[in-house]
């Protein structure tokens, strides 16, 4: 059906009864007819109902009473293809249908569709990232470093953003320098420094050169990843040694040039011996020579001085 011709404000005033609020409330319909509530629509259904057959009763010319039923009909038509909205804060319900063969809307920040490809719910965020519910963990956070960082970058903690509740980032430093506690993830967009934006630490994450290209390297599906000791920020597919962080924190899924690339992240702190629960550490920290032992009263391993290491000097000391 085509598009209804829109009603002058004459035609709108000779069916409503020259109702100021009826005739703004009617013109309103027709630049923002989705923003009209079943409550604005019921009105302005009875008013056309009472008025245009007034109108009809007490005007015996024919054409007059054609024309205010047609542009009844006008008012009908626009009023059934508007979109109903909910002006209410909340909506109650037993549950909520999304059609699963709908075509992929375009990315709206706040709107939530149904990702067939994926089986999931694709929720649109801000700067056209997009979050699939159940396939992703994402922070939300501040890069700090001083620059911008790109899609698919490794980064870390940094700090906070005072009482906001939101963290700060900057480019991983993955030479053992920093505990890896603070490892964070994987930028999922482009964020300029002193903007928010994306770090996935569970999920895919698209749209950059996984070739190992940039990184003089050459990757493949199913290599997996780890942050690169040697530069800040980088990727390597070869496993760095201790003290370097050295767990594998994604896999290529799509060895792609230039924005065709993609990555499954699976940040996982690297742990150290220094913290795991039953490990006692004392005097500071381990030194030079030393061994870890079993302590049966308290129930944990502890850092001792190797007993190896002053055997000869024992032996010398026994011979005199």
């Amino acid at each position: 059906m085509a598009d209804p011709t829109p009603l002058n404000r004459n035609q709108i005033a000779r069916f409503v009864g020259n109702d100021p609020d009826a005739i703004r409330a009617i013109e309103r319909l027709f630049v923002v007819a989705g923003q009209l509530t079943p409550a604005d629509i019921a009105r302005l259904t009875q008013l056309i109902l009472d008025n245009s057959f007034a109108l009809g009763a007490a005007d015996n010319k024919a054409e007059v009473a054609q024309a205010d039923a047609t542009a009844a009909k006008r008012l009908a038509d626009l009023l059934a293809m508007a979109p109903v909205r909910d002006a209410h804060n909340s909506v109650a319900t037993d549950y909520v249908d999304l059609n699963i063969n709908a075509p992929l809307p375009a990315d709206l920040p706040g709107r939530a569709y149904w990702n067939r490809d994926d089986g999931t719910v694709d929720v649109n965020l801000y700067g056209g990232s997009v979050l699939q519910v159940g396939q992703e963990i994402h922070f939300y956070a501040k890069n700090t470093s001083g620059g911008l960082i790109a899609n698919g970058t490794p980064v870390m903690f940094t700090g906070t953003v005072g009482s906001s509740g939101k963290l700060t980032f900057g480019l991983a430093v993955a030479d053992g320098s920093v505990p890896a506690d603070y490892m964070m993830g994987v930028t999922t967009q482009d964020i300029a420094d002193n903007d928010f934006g994306y770090v996935t630490s569970f999920g895919l994450v698209r749209g950059f050169n996984t070739t190992g290209s940039p990184y003089g390297e050459t990757w493949a599906d199913g290599d997996l990843l780890y942050f690169d000791p040697a530069t800040p920020g980088t990727w390597t597919n070869v496993q760095p040694s201790a003290p370097n962080i050295s767990v594998p924190v994604a896999v290529v899924v799509n060895a792609g040039p230039g924005g065709s690339g993609s990555i499954f992240v699976r940040m996982k702190v690297s742990e150290s011996l220094n913290n795991l629960q039953d490990v006692y550490i004392n005097g500071g920290g381990p030194t030079e020579g030393q061994i870890i032992v079993y302590d049966a009263a308290q129930s944990r391993w502890e850092n001792r001085e190797n007993p190896v290491r002053y055997s000869n000097v024992l032996l010398w000391l026994e011979a005199y």
